[in-house]
């Protein structure tokens, strides 16, 4: 789902915390030099300094969906053939999403995921 309102509702929401303690990416399509990394290289290169809280709008999970609903994303990846082929492509993505996650939780760093959900 995609829809007006995520950046109004990160400024809401980070408008009481100091600013120089809070940074915010926002991650859009990716540009040649990303995709010429592996998908999880654009997120973590902007990981926050320890004592910082850093706000990812869209991150490496959309990697794991958009480009599973539309597979011709994959092409631009650069990926061996096989690889994008492999029935466990996905359980590996998710795998190493996890992986990185558990690291990064040992090291210091606390992820908190939030899903904005506004029905009718």
């Amino acid at each position: 789902m995609d829809a007006p309102g995520k950046d109004g509702a990160i400024k809401h929401v980070i408008s009481g915390v100091n600013p120089q303690d809070c940074l915010v990416f926002n991650f859009k399509r990716p540009s040649a030099q990303e995709l010429d990394h592996d998908f999880l290289w654009r997120t973590t290169r902007c990981l926050p300094e320890r004592g910082q809280i850093g706000i990812f709008n869209r991150y490496y999970c959309e990697e794991v969906l958009i480009a599973r609903v539309h597979p011709e994303l994959l092409a631009g990846l650069s990926l061996p053939a096989e690889t994008a082929k492999d029935a466990t492509f996905w359980t590996h993505r998710c795998h190493s999403i996890n992986k990185l996650e558990k690291h990064l939780h040992r090291n210091g760093a606390r992820i908190v995921k939030i899903f904005v959900h506004i029905s009718e």
